[in-house]
C-alpha cells in the first residue's frame, strides 16, 4: 500500500501542493534541492494520508501505520527500490536523524486521534511534530555549523504552524477541528458557537491579538537563534520565514477577519522574498 501513495514524482508533488516549500528550494545546488523535495514529499505524502477525504478513520490509521511500517523497514534494511530507497538514499547522504520523520507521523496520528487541544502545551507538541521536525530534517540537507540552529528550526516551526492555525480557522472548523487552545477560548469568552458562527467581536479581537503575540514571539525567538554567519547556510528557511510572516502581518491588517477570503501571499510576491534573500546573502562567506 505504502508505494501507492507514492507514485508521482517529488517535484510534481511539490507544484501540485502549491507549497511555499517550493519557493524555498529553487535556488538550492541540485544535489541539496533533490534531497530536500524528498523529502518534501514524504511530508507531504504522509499528510495526505491523514486527510484522505475518501477513507474512513479505520482506513487512514491503517494507511498511516503501514506507512510507518514501510518508513521504520526502509530506515533499517537494504531497500533497493521505491520510494523510500529514495528517502533513505537523501537520510544517509545529509545525515538525517531518523526521530523527525517517526515524528512527524506521530503528528498525523495526533490529528486522527483528537480534534481539539485543551492547552497550549497540548497544541506545542502537535505543532512540534508537524512543524518543527520538517525544520529539523531541512537543516541537515541546508548544512550548518552552530548546534543552535536546532533551536531556530524547532521555534520557526512552532511559527509558521501557529500562523497557519491562525489564518485557516474557520476551514480548520468546516473539517471538525479546533486548534485553538480551548481553555485560551475560554479565558477571552469565545465560544464554539461563535466560531461556528463566524462571530467577529470584541472577545474574538483579543482572542486573535493573544494568538498573534505568540506567533510573533516564536518568530523573534527564532531569529535571535540564527547567526549572522549562519544565515548563508538557512536561505530557505529565511523564505519560509518570511512568506509566513507577511501572511501574519496580513491577518492583523485584515483585523483578525479570517473568515472571508483566505489570506495568502502572490506568487509574484513569493519570487520576490525568495530572489531578494538568495541574492542577499549568495556572496557571504
Amino acid at each position: 500500500m505504502s508505494e501507492n501513495f507514492a507514485n508521482t514524482g517529488t517535484l510534481d508533488i511539490m507544484k501540485k501542493s502549491k507549497t511555499n516549500f517550493f519557493y524555498s528550494s529553487v535556488f538550492l545546488e541540485e544535489e541539496r534541492r533533490d534531497a530536500l523535495r524528498t523529502v518534501y514529499a514524504f511530508c507531504r505524502l504522509t499528510d495526505d494520508i491523514a486527510d484522505d477525504e475518501s477513507s474512513d478513520i479505520v482506513t487512514k490509521k491503517k494507511n498511516l501505520a503501514e506507512w510507518k511500517a514501510g518508513l521504520e523497514t526502509a530506515l533499517n534494511t537494504d531497500v533497493k527500490d521505491g520510494f523510500f530507497a529514495e528517502l533513505k538514499k537523501q537520510i544517509d547522504r545529509f545525515k538525517i536523524p531518523h526521530q523527525p520523520f517517526l515524528d512527524l507521523i506521530r503528528g498525523m496520528e495526533m490529528d486522527l486521534d483528537r480534534r481539539k487541544y485543551r492547552t497550549f502545551g497540548e497544541l506545542y507538541d502537535y505543532c512540534y511534530c508537524v512543524a518543527s521536525c520538517v525544520g529539523l530534517m531541512s537543516i541537515e540537507i541546508f548544512g550548518y555549523s552552530d548546534e543552535r540552529i536546532k533551536e531556530y528550526a524547532v521555534k520557526l516551526g512552532v511559527a509558521l504552524q501557529l500562523t497557519n492555525i491562525i489564518r485557516d480557522m474557520k476551514k480548520d472548523y468546516e473539517d471538525g477541528r479546533i486548534y485553538l487552545p480551548l481553555e485560551e477560548m475560554e479565558r477571552f469568552g469565545y465560544t464554539e458557537e461563535d466560531l461556528k458562527n463566524c462571530v467577529i467581536n470584541d472577545n474574538f479581537k483579543r482572542l486573535m491579538e493573544f494568538q498573534y503575540a505568540r506567533a510573533l514571539d516564536y518568530y523573534r525567538e527564532a531569529d535571535k537563534c540564527l547567526s549572522g554567519e549562519e544565515k548563508k547556510n538557512m536561505v530557505p528557511a529565511m523564505i519560509m520565514r518570511n512568506v509566513y510572516f507577511k501572511i501574519l502581518a496580513k491577518v492583523r491588517k485584515r483585523n483578525y477577519n479570517i473568515f472571508g477570503k483566505k489570506i495568502s501571499i502572490s506568487k509574484f510576491n513569493k519570487i520576490l522574498i525568495a530572489s531578494g534573500l538568495y541574492l542577499r546573502y549568495k556572496f557571504l562567506r
